[in-house]
């Protein structure tokens, strides 16, 4: 498969942050933890299923449902947010292959966009925590737009805020939500599952899938993209 039909090359790459360029899952478990603790209950891995991708909110009133919470879902948030942030530092790092990708995708003349599901506080702690602040030409955060991932929302934004069709992005993603929304929104979607997201089901499949991201640079090579420089 060629991605473009009119011989064009792509001109964007659009990633997901959670998960993709970051594993923040165990620092998310504890901060999770220690939420539930507050409240006289312990985490349930089940509590939080299929979850993976989406915006806070969306998760935190799937977890007052399952343990009965009365405290309003935007308190919990704030409280998660606040403390996930306080613990930040030193437990966030690039995943592999992530400094490559951008890397190539730089040296390809390409643009490069983040479309997170986190709230912009959230989404600058790890950045700057990740050393990728300013690594991107253009983010989209989970509060600038309607509706969160799986509908195609965030990866619509970020590709008017590059300036290109959605059907000249690729996409990496690692969740299965990820996927849908990228596959809706009509790009070309390479999928790094991992941790949680490993073996989830993926109710629309990817254009590929590959272990790392280190795996995608030659994958994306033989299709074209990064053979003509901008």
């Amino acid at each position: 498969m060629r991605f473009a039909p009119d011989s064009r090359p792509i001109p964007a790459f659009v990633f997901d942050m959670d998960g993709l360029l970051v594993n923040r899952e165990p620092l998310g478990r504890s901060t999770m933890t220690a939420l539930l603790r507050g409240y006289n209950h312990e985490w349930r891995p089940d509590a939080g299923r299929n979850m993976a991708g989406r915006r806070l909110p969306e998760l935190m009133e799937v977890v007052a449902e399952a343990y009965g919470l009365t405290t309003p879902v935007a308190e919990l948030c704030q409280a998660f947010e606040t403390q996930f942030i306080a613990a930040v530092q030193g437990q966030v790092a690039p995943l592999p292959g992530v400094h490559e990708l951008i890397a190539f995708g730089r040296a390809s003349g390409l643009k490069l966009a983040l479309a997170s599901s986190g709230w912009r506080h959230y989404v600058d702690a790890i950045l700057i925590e990740a050393g990728l602040a300013g690594a991107f030409d253009a983010e989209v955060t989970g509060e600038e737009v309607a509706r969160g991932k799986p509908h195609p929302d965030p990866f619509l934004l970020a590709a008017a805020r590059l300036g290109v069709r959605p059907e000249q992005c690729v996409v990496f993603e690692d969740a299965p939500a990820g996927v849908e929304a990228a596959v809706a929104a009509g790009m070309h979607v390479v999928a790094i599952p991992r941790g949680s997201t490993l073996h989830a089901p993926f109710p629309r499949s990817p254009h590929a899938a590959f272990a790392s991201l280190h795996d995608a640079v030659p994958w994306l090579e033989a299709r074209g993209v990064g053979s003509v420089k901008r």
